[in-house]
């Protein structure tokens, strides 16, 4: 399995006889390829799925 599987900035690409994983973040940043070789085991920018935005995370709470 690759990094790109579980990442907010992943998104798959389905055609009749293949599977492929675009990096999103290649359309504004060059160093990232747009269909990268998988298995992606490091990138810098990974952001898992399930991590909230940093541009609409609120602030916690404080549970008392």
């Amino acid at each position: 399995m690759s990094m790109c599987d579980t990442c907010r900035n992943g998104r798959e690409v389905r055609t009749a006889r293949s599977r492929f994983l675009l990096c999103e973040l290649s359309a504004s940043l060059n160093h990232y390829p747009k269909y990268p070789p998988q298995p992606i085991i490091r990138c810098d920018g990974y952001a898992h799925s399930d991590e909230p935005d940093e541009l609409n995370a609120s602030p916690e709470t404080e549970k008392q």
